[in-house]
């Protein structure tokens, strides 16, 4: 049948394809913030050494479950750790401490001039002090190069990155922070 000289057609709809009927696939990405928490507490040699990988099960553990029992794949977007001391009016040894994201490795530095080294190196004092700290930092996500990769959610511990800290001449087994973690993630593939 022509309506004004045109003929009308009948459009095919999809075809069904390994990736489920309709050959549709969601693509859908969700953002999320997990938490975490902790302490940071020099050695019996007076150091603080330690890489926070970018890892976001460690995160409050109903916050990952529920995520990861929900999507296929993560990537850690950026993290924020926020620094509140508890020796504070306490006479105990202090001085700087070293923190920057390093974007593939998770190893302990050695000094403080590793952690230097990098572009993102920020800086708190360490000692009697009622200074909060925040630091946030993003990971690069344009470009071949930065490019951020997807990792599985069976495999969280894959994920690349870290934010590596040093700090040296600190009093022996103490507690000097309780620090909050929050990772921004995000989320594709619902299963």
């Amino acid at each position: 049948m022509k309506k004004h000289g045109k003929k009308t057609q009948k459009r095919a709809h999809p075809s069904p394809s390994a990736f489920g009927a309709g050959g549709s696939q969601d693509k859908t990405l969700v953002r999320a913030t997990l938490h975490g928490n902790g302490t940071l507490t020099s050695s019996g040699g007076g150091v603080i050494t330690g890489a926070f990988a970018m890892d976001p099960s460690v995160a409050s553990g109903t916050d990952w479950a529920d995520f990861s029992s929900t999507y296929d794949e993560f990537r850690v977007l950026g993290v924020r750790l926020i620094l509140a001391p508890v020796q504070f009016g306490v006479a105990v040894n202090g001085g700087l401490m070293g923190l920057a994201f390093d974007d593939d490795s998770a190893t302990n530095p050695a000094s403080l001039s590793e952690v230097q080294q990098y572009a993102t190196c920020r800086y708190a004092m360490v000692n009697g002090f009622t200074k909060l700290y925040s630091f946030t930092w993003w990971r690069p996500t344009r470009g071949a190069e930065t490019a951020v990769v997807w990792n599985d959610v069976a495999n969280p511990s894959g994920a690349l990155g870290s934010i590596r800290i040093y700090a040296s001449g600190l009093s022996a087994s103490t507690i000097y922070y309780s620090y909050a973690m929050e990772f921004f993630v995000e989320f594709r593939g619902r299963r």
